[in-house]
């Protein structure tokens, strides 16, 4: 199947903190936007990088290389809007979507894998991994109130994909009725489709933290040998 990858970098980073968007800043040595493009060499046909005006020149100077092909759109106020520009952008003659964070950069190649081929039996998919820990629910208070079940939940994570056909409707549809969903996935899931969960890997991290930095940065220098 032919594949389009969305790749959302609008944000600022501002949970990070610092003068620089956390998606520009170098991972040893490598914007962390260009790492997280690089993972899905041979892959896709295209990638698509919506992002905001004044991030532009800086995600262009970011990926300029790549062996990839990279069109960078204009985004939109919410990621989910984002995603809805790079889909409607996409090659009308690819077959499916992939969605990853920016700051994935550490995405397993069997992950992609593994999602491109649910998408060939199914509408929607998306990776995971099944919740590790002891959830609880709180009171407004700050105690808890309850201790979740945890053997039927899972932890989303990128790349999430789906068929272009029913991406585009799905999307039309949540722009129209006003949906806000927290990932791409659940706009499948509101649209009506079964979505796919693929098995994730623990060292996919999402840098969110500067403490999440330093994981990263042990984890490729084990990776690197």
């Amino acid at each position: 199947m032919r594949a389009v990858l969305v790749l959302p970098a609008a944000g600022n980073g501002s949970r990070f903190g610092g003068p620089t968007a956390k998606q520009l800043l170098p991972l040893m040595g490598i914007p962390v936007l260009r790492r997280s493009l690089d993972a899905f060499a041979g892959l896709v046909v295209e990638a698509i990088v919506p992002t905001s005006e004044t991030l532009h020149d800086d995600i262009a100077a970011a990926l300029a290389g790549s062996s990839i092909p990279v069109r960078i759109i204009r985004g939109g106020a919410t990621r989910q809007a984002s995603v809805h520009a790079g889909v409607l952008a996409s090659d009308p003659t690819c077959e499916v979507i992939l969605v990853h964070d920016a700051v994935r950069p550490l995405v397993p190649r069997a992950c992609i894998l593994a999602c491109l081929d649910a998408l060939t039996r199914h509408a929607a998919a998306v990776v995971a991994i099944a919740c590790p820990d002891t959830v609880k629910r709180a009171t407004p208070q700050r105690t808890v109130s309850e201790t979740v079940p945890r053997n039927d939940l899972w932890l989303a994570q990128t790349p999430q994909g789906f068929r272009r056909t029913e991406g585009l409707a799905a999307f039309a549809q949540a722009l129209a009725e006003g949906w806000e969903c927290s990932d791409d996935a659940q706009v499948l899931e509101r649209a009506g489709h079964h979505v796919a969960l693929i098995a994730g890997d623990r060292t996919n991290l999402k840098l969110t933290t500067p403490d999440d930095w330093a994981v990263a940065e042990a984890l490729l220098s084990a990776q690197l040998g």
